[in-house]
């Protein structure tokens, strides 16, 4: 007989050993290293895909390649989900929205960071960012193992749909899919979005990604804040903290 053991495979996968979790964290750092690259070269008035160069130039002097084709979204286009042309030029004060990550021993990092491209962020800009921001730290502190991916997920969004109604941009919870249309996060491993179950609870040792985002695509403000994040006995670890995330942080490494 020949049976299909996917669903055996998955299973072992959702769990990463010791080595599995250092080569992404070797992923990571790398990944940290060519973001700090960007920042250090990012302005108005120069193509996207030349600060893709920049990121792409520390990965080459660590022999490593990109996990998966790097997002590297300015102004309006930061609103389109998976916008991978990037050739255009930036935009004067626009945010520029960065989905990107680095293949380490074949395992992934998937980080994604908002950037305001002249270096400091708009008073309006300042406000939606610091909400995705809020959503993906309180959501970060919830995930132990027990926590359901719905649970996680519901959470987030609940955060950012009582923050627009505040801001008045929705009246009701369920207008947020009108900003923010994508889930919460995937698995994470050999590959970006790894084998996995969704309808099972967090387990000690799985890598999972928390990244909200809100699209506001009439202000041309995109903003996505990914996160990779190993489920422990007793909670979680963020493996990408020291990538740079809050707004005093960036706005000083970008001077």
């Amino acid at each position: 007989n020949i049976n299909n053991i996917h669903q055996e495979i998955a299973a072992l996968r959702m769990i990463k050993s010791s080595d599995e979790i250092d080569n992404i964290k070797k992923a990571i750092k790398i990944t940290n290293e060519a973001l700090n690259n960007v920042l250090k070269n990012i302005k108005s008035g120069i193509y996207e895909y030349e600060v893709v160069a920049d990121y792409n130039y520390i990965l080459g002097k660590h022999n490593v390649e990109p996990s998966f084709d790097t997002i590297a979204a300015s102004g309006h286009n930061a609103t389109v989900l998976h916008y991978v042309e990037n050739n255009s030029v930036i935009p004067k004060n626009s945010l520029m929205l960065f989905d990107l990550g680095v293949n380490y021993s074949n395992y992934a990092s998937d980080i994604s960071r908002t950037y305001p491209v002249d270096g400091k962020f708009t008073p309006r800009q300042k406000e939606f960012y610091e909400l995705v921001l809020k959503a993906n730290k309180e959501t970060i502190k919830m995930l132990k193992p027990g926590v359901t991916w719905k649970e996680f997920n519901d959470y987030a969004k609940d955060i950012l749909s009582s923050g627009l109604i505040k801001m008045g941009l929705i009246k009701e919870k369920e207008e947020i899919s009108k900003y923010y249309y994508h889930s919460i996060g995937h698995f994470l491993g050999l590959d970006v979005h790894d084998v996995g179950v969704y309808n099972v609870a967090l387990q000690a040792g799985m890598v999972v990604t928390v990244e909200p985002g809100l699209y506001i695509s009439e202000e041309d403000i995109g903003i996505r804040i990914e996160d990779d994040i190993l489920i422990t006995e007793n909670g979680s670890i963020n493996l990408s903290i020291d990538i740079p995330k809050e707004i005093d942080e960036i706005e000083k490494l970008m001077k």
